[in-house]
C-alpha cells in the first residue's frame, strides 16, 4: 500500500491507545446474530469481513432522528447532506465517492434506485428499526450490484409482546412530528405490527418547507415449519427546494434560497407491498423467500440557473424484485458447512419527463457461498454470482437495447484465535452497472463498459476485559469507474457541458479503526478513526486524489447513565479537508475540515421518557456538499429537539 497509508497505520497504534469506543457504535460481541454476512440469520460470525451492528439501544441513547444523522460519524462512513434533514443525502464509503457504490437494504430489499437520485434514507422509520449492520466492505459476490464500497443492511423490529409507544416531538424551524408504533403477538403465531410517523417543518433554509408521512402494516405467522408475512408500506414527501448558492451568497445569507429556484418542489409518493416466507424444506435445509413490488411517483419542478422550470416533470417507477435463496447445513470438522444458493430478480419499468427517458431494465442474478470449516479455529468462505442487466431504452440522445453482464468471486479465511479475538483476510471482486441517465448521457459515440473492481481486505476484531477493538484495511481497485466528468465532450444537442465517462483506474486504500471502552459501569466512551486514500491509478490525472473524498473522519463520543432515569449522550464528528466534489484534477481550493458536536439528554419517569438532542452545539457553519461547479449547501447552525413519549407494555 502507499506510503500515505503506512503511515496512518502507525498513526492508528498511538489513536488506539489514547480513545476508546462509545455506546452508539458498539462492537458486536461474539457470537451474535448477524444477517448481512450470509442472508440469512446465524448466530455467530464465521465468515471473514467487519460487520458494524448498531442496535436499538444505541440508537435511541444517540437520540438520532433519521437514518442520516444515525449513520453519520460511523466507521468509514462519510455523510453527503444537502438540506440538514435526511431527504438529500447520500453516503460514501472507502474512498468511493458516487452514492452509487454503497448498496442500502431494508429486510434484504434494495431501495438504490434505477436512477441517479440516490436512495431515500428516509423511507423507513427510526422507530421502525431493531438494529443496522453496515458491511465495511465489498459484497458483490453475495450482494451483487453496487455493493462496492459497502452495504448498509436495516433490519426491522418483530414484536414479541403486546407494545404501544407513542411519541412526539417540536423543534427549531418549526418542527412538529407525531410518532405511533402498535404490535402485538398472539399466543396462536400471529403477529402485527402498525406504525406511523408524520414530520412538518420549515427547515433551515427559506424554501425548503417538508410533509413527510410514513406508515407501515405488517402481519407475521408462525406455521410448523416455518413463517409467512406480508408487509405495507407508504412514503409520501412534499418538500421544496431551495438549490444550491454561490460562495458569495453564502456569506451574505446562507439561509436563503436563489430567486430562480422559489418555486422549485418535489413531491414523491412511494408505495411498498412484500410476501415473504421462511419455511424448513429439508432436515437442515430450508427456504427463504421475497416477493416485493415497488411503486413510486415522483413530481418535480426543479431550475437551473438562469434556466427556471415553471411546470413539474413525472418521475415514475414500478418495480417488482424476487429474492429466494436456499440455505443448507452439512456436518463437517466438528461443525456445520454452511451453503447458500440464491437468485435475485429485479424488474422496473421507469420513466421520466426530466431527462425524457422510458426504460424497461431486467437485472437477474444467480449466486451462491459456501462457509467450509477446516478447523475448530478456521473457516473459508468461497462465493461467486453472475449477473446480467438488458435495457430497452428510448431517450433523447441514446435509443435501443443495452445489456450488459457480470460474473464476480470471493474467498476468504477467518481465523478465531480464541473466543474473544477473530482475524480474517478475503478478497472480494465487485462491479456496477450503469444507472439508467448514465448510459444515455455520454460523450458523443461512446459507450460506458461495466464498472468492475477488486476489494483486498485484511482485519481484526479483539475483546478484552473492558476494551473492544476492529481495525480493518483494504486496498478497492476499481477499472472504469463510472463517474460524471465536467470536461468530457457532452452529448450533440445537450445544453450544459460534461458527460458520464469511464474514469481511469482508481485505489481507494482504507484504514479504518472502531474501539469502545467502558470506563465505569455508567460511563462508555467511543472513538473510530477512517483515513482514505484515493486516487487516479493512471492517464493523465494519474497520482491525483478524487474529488469529494475527505482523507480522515474521525468520531469521538460518550454516554453516560447518571441513573435509571436519566442519562446524556453527547458526540464529536470530525471530517477532514477534500478536495471539492468534481475537481478530480486537484486545481481548486480545497472545502476544509470541520467538527460538529451533537448532545443527547433523556429522563424516564414511570411510562414516560423526556429528552433533549442538540444539533451542532457549537453551532458551526459548514456544508458537506460542495462541488467544482460553485454549488454550495449550507448546513443547519445550532437546532434542538424536544420530545415526549409514552410506552405501554
Amino acid at each position: 500500500m502507499s506510503h500515505s497509508i503506512v503511515k496512518s497505520v502507525l498513526y492508528a497504534g498511538l489513536f488506539t491507545s489514547c480513545y476508546f469506543n462509545s455506546s452508539l457504535v458498539m462492537a458486536e460481541d461474539l457470537p451474535t446474530i448477524v444477517v448481512s454476512a450470509t442472508r440469512s440469520q446465524q448466530a455467530s460470525i464465521n465468515t471473514p469481513g467487519s460487520i458494524k451492528i448498531i442496535t436499538r439501544e444505541q440508537i435511541e441513547t444517540s437520540g438520532a432522528k433519521n437514518l442520516a444523522e444515525i449513520l453519520r460519524g460511523q466507521m468509514g462512513i462519510h455523510i453527503n447532506d444537502l438540506f440538514g434533514d435526511g431527504t438529500g443525502s447520500s453516503i460514501s464509503m472507502r474512498g468511493a465517492s458516487s452514492a452509487s457504490n454503497v448498496l442500502f437494504i431494508i429486510d434484504g430489499r434494495r431501495i438504490n434506485n434505477i436512477d441517479l437520485k440516490g436512495p431515500n434514507l428516509n423511507s423507513i422509520s427510526t422507530k421502525d428499526i431493531e438494529k443496522i449492520e453496515i458491511v465495511q466492505g465489498s459484497a458483490g459476490a453475495l450482494y451483487g450490484d453496487q455493493a462496492v464500497g459497502g452495504v448498509v443492511n436495516i433490519i426491522t423490529k418483530r414484536p414479541e409482546k403486546f407494545a404501544l409507544d407513542i411519541e412526539v416531538f417540536i423543534g427549531s424551524y418549526d418542527r412538529n412530528r407525531f410518532v405511533a408504533r402498535l404490535e402485538n403477538k398472539n399466543s396462536d403465531g400471529l403477529s402485527y405490527e402498525l406504525s406511523a410517523d408524520f414530520l412538518r417543518t420549515d427547515n433551515y433554509r427559506d424554501n425548503n418547507k417538508l410533509d413527510s408521512m410514513n406508515t407501515l402494516g405488517r402481519v407475521d405467522y408462525e406455521l410448523k415449519t416455518g413463517t409467512v408475512f406480508a408487509e405495507f408500506s407508504r412514503i409520501k414527501e412534499v418538500q421544496e427546494l431551495p438549490g444550491s448558492l454561490l460562495a458569495a451568497e453564502v456569506a451574505a445569507n446562507r439561509r436563503q434560497s436563489f430567486s430562480d429556484f422559489v418555486n422549485d418542489y418535489s413531491d414523491t409518493e412511494t408505495e411498498v407491498a412484500r410476501l415473504g416466507t421462511q419455511m424448513s424444506v429439508l432436515e437442515n435445509w430450508s427456504l427463504e423467500a421475497e416477493l416485493t413490488k415497488t411503486d413510486v411517483q415522483r413530481d418535480v419542478q426543479n431550475s437551473f440557473r438562469t434556466f427556471i422550470v415553471t411546470s413539474p416533470s413525472a418521475i415514475n417507477s414500478e418495480q417488482v424484485e424476487f429474492t429466494p435463496r436456499l440455505i443448507g447445513s452439512i456436518p463437517m470438522n466438528g461443525s456445520e458447512m454452511l451453503i447458500t444458493l440464491g437468485i435475485d430478480w429485479l424488474d422496473t419499468d421507469y420513466s421520466s419527463a426530466i431527462t425524457s427517458i422510458v426504460d424497461k431494465q431486467n437485472v437477474t442474478s444467480f449466486y451462491g457461498q459456501l462457509i467450509v470449516p477446516l478447523h475448530k479455529k478456521i473457516s473459508m468462505t468461497l462465493g461467486g454470482r453472475h449477473s446480467k442487466v438488458e435495457n430497452d431504452v428510448m431517450a433523447t440522445f441514446k435509443t435501443g437495447e443495452v445489456d450488459d453482464r457480470a460474473t464476480v468471486f470471493e474467498a476468504g479465511v477467518n481465523y478465531h484465535y480464541s473466543s474473544n479475538m477473530k482475524f480474517f483476510i478475503r478478497l472480494d471482486e465487485n462491479f456496477r452497472f450503469a444507472k439508467v441517465d448514465e448510459l444515455t448521457y455520454t460523450p458523443p459515440g461512446q459507450e460506458l463498459d461495466n464498472q468492475s473492481g477488486k476489494s483486498k481486505e485484511l482485519g481484526a476484531e479483539f475483546k478484552m476485559d473492558k476494551l473492544q477493538a476492529k481495525v480493518f484495511i483494504s486496498r478497492l481497485q476499481l477499472e472504469d469507474e463510472i463517474a460524471f466528468d465536467p470536461t468530457a465532450t457532452q452529448p450533440v444537442g445537450a445544453f450544459f457541458a460534461g458527460a458520464n465517462v469511464n474514469l481511469d483506474s482508481t485505489v481507494h486504500d482504507s484504514l479504518v479503526i472502531d474501539t469502545q471502552y467502558t470506563l465505569a459501569e455508567s460511563l462508555d466512551v467511543m472513538a473510530n478513526f477512517s483515513y482514505n486514500d484515493a486516487t487516479f491509478d493512471a492517464g493523465t490525472q494519474a497520482g491525483n486524489t478524487i474529488g469529494g473524498v475527505p482523507e480522515k473522519l474521525f468520531t469521538l463520543a460518550s454516554s453516560y447513565q447518571y441513573s435509571d432515569s436519566a442519562q446524556t449522550y453527547i458526540e464529536l464528528i470530525y471530517t477532514g479537508d477534500q478536495y471539492q466534489s468534481g475537481d478530480n484534477a486537484n486545481t481548486a481550493s480545497k472545502l476544509g475540515s470541520y467538527t460538529v458536536a451533537n448532545l443527547n439528554a433523556e429522563y424516564s419517569w414511570k411510562e414516560w421518557t423526556y429528552s433533549m438532542r442538540v444539533n451542532n452545539l457549537f453551532d458551526r457553519e459548514y456544508a458537506e456538499s460542495v462541488n467544482v461547479f460553485g454549488s454550495v449547501f449550507p448546513l443547519p447552525e445550532r437546532n434542538f429537539w424536544l420530545s415526549a413519549a409514552v410506552r405501554f407494555r
